[in-house]
Protein backbone atom coordinates (compact mmCIF):
# COMPACT_ATOMS: atom_id res chain seq x y z
CA UNK A 1 0.00 0.00 0.00
CA UNK A 2 1.20 3.77 -1.20
CA UNK A 3 1.85 5.99 1.02
CA UNK A 4 0.04 9.35 0.45
CA UNK A 5 2.03 12.50 0.40
CA UNK A 6 0.78 14.88 3.38
CA UNK A 7 -0.47 18.07 2.14
CA UNK A 8 1.34 21.35 3.69
CA UNK A 9 -0.67 24.02 4.33
CA UNK A 10 -0.14 27.31 2.20
CA UNK A 11 2.21 30.20 3.51
CA UNK A 12 0.71 32.94 5.66
CA UNK A 13 0.42 35.61 2.71
CA UNK A 14 2.78 38.33 4.77
CA UNK A 15 5.34 34.93 4.65
CA UNK A 16 4.66 34.20 1.10
CA UNK A 17 5.56 37.68 -0.05
CA UNK A 18 8.75 38.39 2.44
CA UNK A 19 9.83 34.84 0.63
CA UNK A 20 9.12 36.90 -3.04
CA UNK A 21 10.86 39.79 -2.27
CA UNK A 22 13.83 37.76 -0.72
CA UNK A 23 13.98 35.58 -3.45
CA UNK A 24 13.30 38.90 -5.81
CA UNK A 25 16.16 40.61 -4.36
CA UNK A 26 18.61 38.07 -4.80
CA UNK A 27 18.13 37.94 -8.54
CA UNK A 28 20.97 39.30 -11.13
CA UNK A 29 17.77 40.44 -13.07
CA UNK A 30 15.98 43.78 -12.06
CA UNK A 31 11.90 43.19 -11.64
CA UNK A 32 9.06 45.59 -11.63
CA UNK A 33 5.44 46.31 -10.94
CA UNK A 34 3.58 48.68 -12.56
CA UNK A 35 -0.31 49.27 -12.37
CA UNK A 36 -2.38 49.89 -15.48
CA UNK A 37 -0.98 53.58 -16.13
CA UNK A 38 2.83 52.69 -15.65
CA UNK A 39 3.20 53.92 -12.43
CA UNK A 40 6.08 51.81 -10.60
CA UNK A 41 4.74 49.88 -7.85
CA UNK A 42 7.60 47.43 -6.34
CA UNK A 43 11.18 47.01 -7.28
CA UNK A 44 13.60 44.62 -6.17
CA UNK A 45 17.41 45.38 -5.83
CA UNK A 46 18.83 45.03 -8.89
CA UNK A 47 16.42 47.30 -10.13
CA UNK A 48 17.96 49.82 -8.15
CA UNK A 49 21.97 48.85 -9.39
CA UNK A 50 20.25 48.52 -12.77
CA UNK A 51 18.95 52.46 -13.05
CA UNK A 52 21.13 53.86 -10.01
CA UNK A 53 17.82 55.62 -8.21
CA UNK A 54 17.00 55.12 -4.89
CA UNK A 55 14.02 52.79 -3.89
CA UNK A 56 12.06 55.45 -3.10
CA UNK A 57 12.73 57.70 -6.41
CA UNK A 58 11.59 55.08 -8.43
CA UNK A 59 8.56 54.33 -6.54
CA UNK A 60 7.48 57.66 -7.74
CA UNK A 61 8.38 57.18 -11.22
CA UNK A 62 6.79 55.55 -14.42
CA UNK A 63 7.79 53.01 -17.08
CA UNK A 64 8.48 56.54 -19.39
CA UNK A 65 10.12 57.81 -17.32
CA UNK A 66 13.30 55.35 -17.57
CA UNK A 67 12.24 54.99 -21.15
CA UNK A 68 11.23 58.38 -22.40
CA UNK A 69 11.48 57.11 -26.10
CA UNK A 70 9.43 53.97 -25.97
CA UNK A 71 6.14 54.93 -27.62
CA UNK A 72 2.67 55.19 -24.86
CA UNK A 73 0.48 53.38 -27.19
CA UNK A 74 2.85 50.61 -27.73
CA UNK A 75 3.12 49.89 -24.02
CA UNK A 76 -0.59 50.14 -23.00
CA UNK A 77 -1.66 48.10 -26.01
CA UNK A 78 0.95 45.41 -24.88
CA UNK A 79 -0.98 45.79 -21.37
CA UNK A 80 -4.14 44.90 -23.76
CA UNK A 81 -2.69 42.34 -25.77
CA UNK A 82 -1.62 40.09 -22.55
CA UNK A 83 -4.98 38.99 -21.74
CA UNK A 84 -4.60 37.13 -24.80
CA UNK A 85 -0.89 35.89 -23.77
CA UNK A 86 2.93 36.26 -23.28
CA UNK A 87 3.78 39.29 -24.33
CA UNK A 88 7.17 38.46 -26.50
CA UNK A 89 10.46 39.17 -25.22
CA UNK A 90 11.69 42.35 -26.61
CA UNK A 91 14.70 45.16 -27.19
CA UNK A 92 14.46 48.55 -25.30
CA UNK A 93 17.07 51.37 -23.66
CA UNK A 94 17.00 52.31 -20.34
CA UNK A 95 17.69 55.91 -19.00
CA UNK A 96 19.52 55.96 -16.15
CA UNK A 97 20.09 58.09 -13.38
CA UNK A 98 23.50 59.71 -14.75
CA UNK A 99 21.61 60.34 -17.85
CA UNK A 100 23.41 57.11 -19.88
CA UNK A 101 20.85 54.98 -21.32
CA UNK A 102 21.90 51.27 -21.47
CA UNK A 103 20.73 48.28 -23.71
CA UNK A 104 17.86 46.33 -21.74
CA UNK A 105 15.80 42.87 -22.82
CA UNK A 106 12.76 43.37 -21.21
CA UNK A 107 10.10 40.34 -20.38
CA UNK A 108 6.22 41.52 -19.38
CA UNK A 109 3.53 39.54 -17.91
CA UNK A 110 -0.13 40.97 -16.97
CA UNK A 111 -0.94 40.49 -13.58
CA UNK A 112 -5.10 40.56 -12.76
CA UNK A 113 -5.93 41.09 -9.72
CA UNK A 114 -9.99 41.31 -8.92
CA UNK A 115 -10.56 44.38 -11.51
CA UNK A 116 -7.23 45.92 -11.92
CA UNK A 117 -4.76 45.15 -13.48
CA UNK A 118 -0.66 45.39 -13.31
CA UNK A 119 2.22 44.28 -15.64
CA UNK A 120 5.29 42.36 -14.42
CA UNK A 121 8.74 42.90 -16.20
CA UNK A 122 11.76 41.02 -15.66
CA UNK A 123 14.86 43.85 -16.99
CA UNK A 124 18.26 42.16 -18.44
CA UNK A 125 21.17 44.28 -19.13
CA UNK A 126 22.47 43.13 -22.28
CA UNK A 127 25.47 45.71 -22.47
CA UNK A 128 28.06 42.76 -23.10
CA UNK A 129 25.71 41.55 -25.69
CA UNK A 130 25.91 44.47 -27.75
CA UNK A 131 29.16 45.02 -27.03
CA UNK A 132 30.27 41.58 -28.71
CA UNK A 133 27.25 42.02 -31.48
CA UNK A 134 29.53 45.19 -32.01
CA UNK A 135 32.62 43.66 -31.96
CA UNK A 136 31.28 40.66 -34.54
CA UNK A 137 29.80 42.93 -36.97
CA UNK A 138 33.34 45.27 -37.14
CA UNK A 139 35.48 42.32 -37.35
CA UNK A 140 32.67 40.67 -40.06
CA UNK A 141 32.90 44.18 -41.96
CA UNK A 142 37.10 44.25 -42.18
CA UNK A 143 37.11 40.76 -42.88
CA UNK A 144 34.86 41.60 -45.67
CA UNK A 145 36.59 44.23 -46.72
CA UNK A 146 40.33 42.62 -46.83
CA UNK A 147 38.62 39.79 -49.22
CA UNK A 148 37.35 42.62 -51.26
CA UNK A 149 40.74 43.63 -51.59
CA UNK A 150 42.46 40.47 -52.45
CA UNK A 151 39.89 39.61 -54.90
CA UNK A 152 40.59 43.76 -56.33
CA UNK A 153 44.38 42.44 -56.19
CA UNK A 154 44.04 38.67 -57.49
CA UNK A 155 41.67 40.32 -60.24
CA UNK A 156 44.14 43.02 -61.37
CA UNK A 157 47.06 40.48 -61.71
CA UNK A 158 44.91 38.19 -63.58
CA UNK A 159 44.20 41.07 -66.08
CA UNK A 160 47.87 41.90 -66.05
CA UNK A 161 49.77 38.51 -65.59
CA UNK A 162 48.10 36.09 -66.79
CA UNK A 163 45.31 37.85 -69.22
CA UNK A 164 48.61 39.98 -70.98
CA UNK A 165 50.22 36.40 -71.06
CA UNK A 166 47.75 35.05 -72.79
CA UNK A 167 46.65 37.44 -75.12
CA UNK A 168 50.27 38.08 -76.30
CA UNK A 169 50.21 34.11 -77.34
CA UNK A 170 46.78 34.59 -79.21
CA UNK A 171 48.36 37.52 -81.22
CA UNK A 172 51.59 35.71 -82.20
CA UNK A 173 50.05 32.66 -83.31
CA UNK A 174 47.63 34.82 -85.40
CA UNK A 175 50.52 36.32 -87.01
CA UNK A 176 51.97 32.57 -87.77
CA UNK A 177 48.87 31.77 -89.28
CA UNK A 178 48.63 34.76 -91.19
CA UNK A 179 52.04 34.25 -92.97
CA UNK A 180 52.10 32.11 -95.78
CA UNK A 181 54.77 29.64 -95.28
CA UNK A 182 54.90 30.03 -91.12
CA UNK A 183 53.22 26.87 -90.54
CA UNK A 184 53.39 23.49 -92.38
CA UNK A 185 49.97 22.96 -93.85
CA UNK A 186 49.64 19.76 -91.70
CA UNK A 187 49.90 21.74 -88.51
CA UNK A 188 47.32 24.22 -89.39
CA UNK A 189 44.52 22.19 -87.74
CA UNK A 190 45.97 21.78 -84.50
CA UNK A 191 47.28 25.31 -84.64
CA UNK A 192 43.64 26.53 -85.12
CA UNK A 193 42.39 24.68 -82.41
CA UNK A 194 45.28 26.11 -80.21
CA UNK A 195 43.71 29.48 -81.91
CA UNK A 196 39.97 28.23 -79.99
CA UNK A 197 41.10 27.12 -76.65
CA UNK A 198 43.89 31.06 -76.44
CA UNK A 199 40.28 32.28 -77.12
CA UNK A 200 38.74 30.54 -74.41
CA UNK A 201 41.69 31.32 -71.92
CA UNK A 202 41.18 35.13 -72.77
CA UNK A 203 37.43 34.91 -72.00
CA UNK A 204 37.94 33.17 -68.97
CA UNK A 205 40.34 35.21 -67.32
CA UNK A 206 38.07 38.18 -68.26
CA UNK A 207 34.92 36.45 -66.64
CA UNK A 208 37.52 35.30 -63.53
CA UNK A 209 38.32 39.11 -63.08
CA UNK A 210 34.63 40.50 -63.55
CA UNK A 211 33.58 38.13 -60.67
CA UNK A 212 36.45 38.94 -58.65
CA UNK A 213 36.00 42.41 -58.85
CA UNK A 214 32.87 43.94 -60.65
CA UNK A 215 34.15 46.86 -62.21
CA UNK A 216 31.08 47.46 -63.82
CA UNK A 217 29.52 48.56 -60.93
CA UNK A 218 30.76 51.81 -61.17
CA UNK A 219 29.99 52.34 -64.72
CA UNK A 220 26.82 50.13 -65.54
CA UNK A 221 25.12 50.58 -61.74
CA UNK A 222 23.81 47.73 -59.91
CA UNK A 223 21.41 46.50 -62.36
CA UNK A 224 23.40 46.76 -65.15
CA UNK A 225 25.96 44.37 -63.48
CA UNK A 226 23.27 42.17 -62.17
CA UNK A 227 21.91 41.93 -65.75
CA UNK A 228 25.21 41.37 -66.94
CA UNK A 229 26.16 38.82 -64.51
CA UNK A 230 22.96 36.87 -64.34
CA UNK A 231 22.97 36.32 -68.50
CA UNK A 232 26.10 34.90 -68.18
CA UNK A 233 25.61 32.72 -65.52
CA UNK A 234 22.54 31.06 -67.34
CA UNK A 235 24.77 30.49 -70.51
CA UNK A 236 28.10 28.93 -68.30
CA UNK A 237 25.19 26.46 -66.53
CA UNK A 238 22.82 26.16 -69.85
CA UNK A 239 20.03 27.19 -66.83
CA UNK A 240 17.07 29.20 -67.24
CA UNK A 241 17.02 32.82 -65.22
CA UNK A 242 14.28 35.17 -64.98
CA UNK A 243 15.76 38.60 -63.61
CA UNK A 244 13.62 41.15 -62.56
CA UNK A 245 14.69 44.64 -61.39
CA UNK A 246 13.44 47.75 -60.64
CA UNK A 247 15.18 51.90 -60.29
CA UNK A 248 16.27 52.38 -57.23
CA UNK A 249 17.25 55.81 -57.68
CA UNK A 250 21.33 56.13 -56.66
CA UNK A 251 19.35 54.88 -52.92
CA UNK A 252 21.97 52.69 -52.29
CA UNK A 253 25.63 53.61 -51.75
CA UNK A 254 28.76 51.90 -54.03
CA UNK A 255 29.16 49.63 -49.86
CA UNK A 256 25.67 48.33 -50.38
CA UNK A 257 25.71 48.01 -53.80
CA UNK A 258 28.43 45.67 -53.83
CA UNK A 259 27.06 43.64 -50.81
CA UNK A 260 23.93 43.21 -52.84
CA UNK A 261 25.62 42.18 -55.71
CA UNK A 262 27.97 39.65 -54.00
CA UNK A 263 24.75 38.05 -52.19
CA UNK A 264 22.82 37.52 -55.49
CA UNK A 265 26.54 36.13 -57.09
CA UNK A 266 26.55 33.73 -53.87
CA UNK A 267 23.51 32.72 -53.87
CA UNK A 268 23.16 31.85 -57.32
CA UNK A 269 27.17 30.01 -56.88
CA UNK A 270 25.29 27.61 -54.38
CA UNK A 271 22.57 26.98 -57.16
CA UNK A 272 25.16 25.66 -59.43
CA UNK A 273 26.68 23.46 -56.80
CA UNK A 274 24.11 22.12 -54.64
CA UNK A 275 20.46 23.03 -56.45
CA UNK A 276 20.33 20.86 -59.38
CA UNK A 277 17.86 23.49 -60.27
CA UNK A 278 16.37 24.38 -64.16
CA UNK A 279 15.24 27.79 -63.55
CA UNK A 280 16.29 30.64 -61.09
CA UNK A 281 14.52 34.15 -60.75
CA UNK A 282 16.45 37.10 -59.51
CA UNK A 283 14.06 40.18 -58.32
CA UNK A 284 15.46 43.46 -57.37
CA UNK A 285 12.38 45.22 -56.26
CA UNK A 286 11.70 48.75 -54.28
CA UNK A 287 8.67 48.98 -51.81
CA UNK A 288 8.20 52.88 -50.77
CA UNK A 289 11.38 52.90 -48.62
CA UNK A 290 12.59 49.42 -48.64
CA UNK A 291 14.67 47.36 -51.28
CA UNK A 292 13.71 43.46 -51.12
CA UNK A 293 16.28 41.08 -53.04
CA UNK A 294 14.96 37.52 -53.43
CA UNK A 295 16.81 35.00 -55.33
CA UNK A 296 14.52 31.62 -56.43
CA UNK A 297 15.31 28.48 -57.65
CA UNK A 298 13.18 25.61 -58.56
CA UNK A 299 15.68 22.83 -57.04
CA UNK A 300 15.87 19.85 -54.83
CA UNK A 301 16.27 22.41 -51.87
CA UNK A 302 17.30 21.18 -48.33
CA UNK A 303 16.61 20.83 -44.50
CA UNK A 304 17.19 23.76 -42.88
CA UNK A 305 18.99 22.06 -40.05
CA UNK A 306 21.95 21.51 -42.57
CA UNK A 307 21.63 24.81 -43.90
CA UNK A 308 25.17 25.55 -42.34
CA UNK A 309 26.71 22.14 -43.66
CA UNK A 310 26.68 24.62 -47.43
CA UNK A 311 30.29 26.21 -45.69
CA UNK A 312 30.78 29.92 -45.35
CA UNK A 313 28.42 31.32 -48.79
CA UNK A 314 25.44 31.38 -46.47
CA UNK A 315 27.49 33.58 -43.08
CA UNK A 316 29.01 35.65 -45.28
CA UNK A 317 25.39 36.51 -47.01
CA UNK A 318 24.34 36.61 -43.47
CA UNK A 319 27.00 39.18 -42.56
CA UNK A 320 26.90 41.05 -45.84
CA UNK A 321 23.17 41.34 -44.84
CA UNK A 322 23.71 42.64 -41.41
CA UNK A 323 26.05 45.20 -42.29
CA UNK A 324 24.28 47.11 -44.29
CA UNK A 325 21.15 46.74 -41.77
CA UNK A 326 19.11 44.05 -43.83
CA UNK A 327 17.22 41.02 -42.88
CA UNK A 328 18.38 37.93 -43.91
CA UNK A 329 15.68 34.90 -44.68
CA UNK A 330 16.48 31.58 -46.53
CA UNK A 331 13.58 29.56 -47.07
CA UNK A 332 14.53 25.75 -48.39
CA UNK A 333 12.04 22.41 -48.35
CA UNK A 334 13.61 19.66 -49.61
CA UNK A 335 12.07 19.27 -53.94
CA UNK A 336 10.46 22.27 -53.62
CA UNK A 337 13.66 24.73 -53.95
CA UNK A 338 14.88 27.39 -51.99
CA UNK A 339 14.34 31.21 -51.62
CA UNK A 340 16.98 33.70 -50.55
CA UNK A 341 15.74 37.28 -49.33
CA UNK A 342 16.69 40.02 -48.50
CA UNK A 343 14.58 43.19 -47.03
CA UNK A 344 16.79 46.26 -46.52
CA UNK A 345 15.17 49.15 -44.84
CA UNK A 346 16.35 52.48 -47.18
CA UNK A 347 16.30 54.97 -44.55
CA UNK A 348 19.38 52.38 -42.83
CA UNK A 349 21.85 53.11 -45.94
CA UNK A 350 22.75 56.52 -44.50
CA UNK A 351 23.48 55.03 -41.10
CA UNK A 352 25.34 51.82 -42.65
CA UNK A 353 27.72 53.97 -45.23
CA UNK A 354 31.05 54.84 -43.35
CA UNK A 355 31.69 58.96 -43.34
CA UNK A 356 34.75 59.78 -45.49
CA UNK A 357 37.74 60.75 -43.30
Amino acid sequence: MKARAAVLPALPAPLDLAVFRRMADMSNEAFFLTDARANLRYVNERALTLSGYAREELLGMTLFDLDPEFPHDALFGMIDAAVDGPIPTFEARTLRRDGVYIPTEVSLARVDVGTEAYLFGVVRDITERKQMEAAQRSFARSMLENLEAERQRVARELHDDVGQAVATVGVLLHSMAQTPGAVAEAMRPALQTTLTTIGQMTESVARLCREYHPAELLGLGLEGTLRAYVREFARRHGLACRLSTAELDDALGSEQELHVYRIVQEALANVARHARAQQVTVRLARRAQTMLLTIHDDGVGFRAAGADARGLGLTTMRERAAIMGATFTIMSRQRRGTEVRVVLPLSRVRATTPTEP
